[in-house]
């Protein structure tokens, strides 16, 4: 077990009235919205930008992205292994201390091999610094509020959508160039002071799960967990190593559903900026759309996260991707004159995608413990990045062949279907 290299007093309140978890679960929403506002979602603003600067086609600049998330994917898992390990502090440290130094490159960038790589420079860093790692520090942290504390935290994604239009609008003000050497210095600003808060396990502080003394845990022995999230999680699987949860069924159905998921949501979150501006849509009304979608998703987020908690998890995941597949299905019929057709994809994919980002993190804790959550959770990434690498380059080069992204649309749809009926087949595993 990680001895922790400092007291938790320097952070502490002399009366400690808020469960240390909690801020925790603060430090990471927040680094949430600076990842998602920079990363995940600000970078598909300068997509168009440095294609016309250097008058690359839309696949041959989408090969960045997919490299980007492939070895995101590699990283991450070894990531999940090094903070079951380690700890998230040092990691998340060493991690935005890269991204930055990424953002500060392709500022710089002078030729297509240098855009890739400081690409994949802040992929490097994005592994350990956000994802994964939060994740498994929230599982080790609550057990019962579980799915709630998952919530707060990927509440930071929905909230990163707002900084997409101030991207959009110092790119237009002040260049691409300087807007990326700003962001790298805000990602340190930011960045570093809040992944010094994060901690490991709260055992090793004197502390119990949500903040719960030894006698609640005691009377909460005598319940009946189950993966409806009533009675302790941590009861209701011991925890399981790596090599015992890969040969359960639903570790493969519930990797499974990842991969038909982001074979879609990769696609999307790459081309969306340059498709609605491909039918006449202004660059800051796209990025605009990215916000909607980023705060729609709040909607499945908050709702399906708290409730995560008294229902049945697989079966309100079922209900999200449904949403998420339909949307796809609106996005195709979005064109030149149907501009309004957006609103109805808002309401149905940002939900629906909202909704299974707390709860997969959540459920899986439920079926396989949190001992080797981040082990586990890094496998199954590998295998949605499977689903995630092709879809952007596909995209792409539909649009370079057709001058259209629609195809692309309908193909994503039909392809993320799969994963609605796969997460119900995806029961818990049996007791060992």
């Amino acid at each position: 077990m990680q001895e922790p290299d400092n007291s938790l007093s320097d952070f502490l309140p002399k009366r400690r009235k808020i469960f240390y978890g909690w801020w925790i679960v603060v430090a990471a929403a927040l680094l949430n919205i600076l990842a998602g506002g920079t990363f995940v979602y600000g970078l598909t603003v300068f997509f168009n930008p440095i294609r016309n600067a250097f008058g690359w086609g839309a696949a041959v600049t989408s090969v960045a992205f997919t490299l980007g998330r492939l070895e995101s994917g590699l990283l991450e898992a070894i990531a999940g292994f090094l903070v079951d390990r380690v700890g998230p502090r040092k990691l998340m440290l060493c991690g935005w201390s890269v991204v930055g130094l990424g953002f500060l490159l392709m500022s710089n960038v002078d030729s297509l091999w240098m855009f890739y790589g400081s690409f994949l420079l802040m992929a490097v860093g994005m592994s350990f610094a956000a994802f994964i790692v939060i994740f498994a520090t929230i599982a080790n942290w609550f057990e019962k509020k579980r799915s709630r504390a998952m919530t707060v935290v990927v509440t930071g994604y929905g909230l990163s959508g707002t900084l997409v239009p101030l991207v959009a609008s110092a790119v237009g003000a002040f260049g691409w160039r300087e807007t990326l050497a700003v962001m790298a210095i805000l990602v340190w600003i930011i960045g570093l002071p809040l992944s010094s808060l994060m901690r490991h396990k709260p055992s090793q502080y004197g502390y119990l799960p949500d903040g719960a003394s030894s006698e609640a845990v005691d009377s909460s022995q005598s319940g009946s967990p189950n993966e409806t999230g009533k009675g302790s999680p941590a009861a209701s699987a011991a925890d399981f190593t790596l090599k015992e949860a890969v040969k359960t069924r639903a570790f493969w159905l519930l990797a499974a559903v990842s991969f038909f998921q982001f074979f879609a949501v990769s696609a999307v979150m790459v081309h969306t900026i340059p498709f609605l501006e491909s039918i006449e849509v202004s660059s800051k009304m796209a990025a605009t759309v990215v916000t909607g979608v980023t705060v729609s998703s709040l909607i499945g987020r908050l709702g399906f996260g708290f409730i995560g908690d008294f229902a049945n998890k697989r079966h309100l995941m079922a209900i999200g991707l449904a949403l998420q597949t339909i949307g796809i299905f609106i996005f195709f019929l979005v064109g030149s004159g149907r501009e309004w057709v957006i609103i109805p994809f808002l309401l149905t994919y940002a939900p629906g995608f909202g909704a299974t980002i707390p709860l997969r993190p959540a459920l899986q804790a439920d079926y396989f413990g949190t001992k080797s959550f981040g082990a586990i959770m890094g496998i199954m990434t590998l295998v949605a990045m499977v689903g995630g690498l092709a879809s952007p380059i596909i995209a792409g080069w539909i649009f370079d062949v057709t001058g259209s992204y629609h195809t692309a649309w309908l193909l994503f749809a039909l392809v993320s279907l799969p994963a609605v009926p796969l997460i119900l087949l995806a029961k818990p595993p049996a007791a060992r």
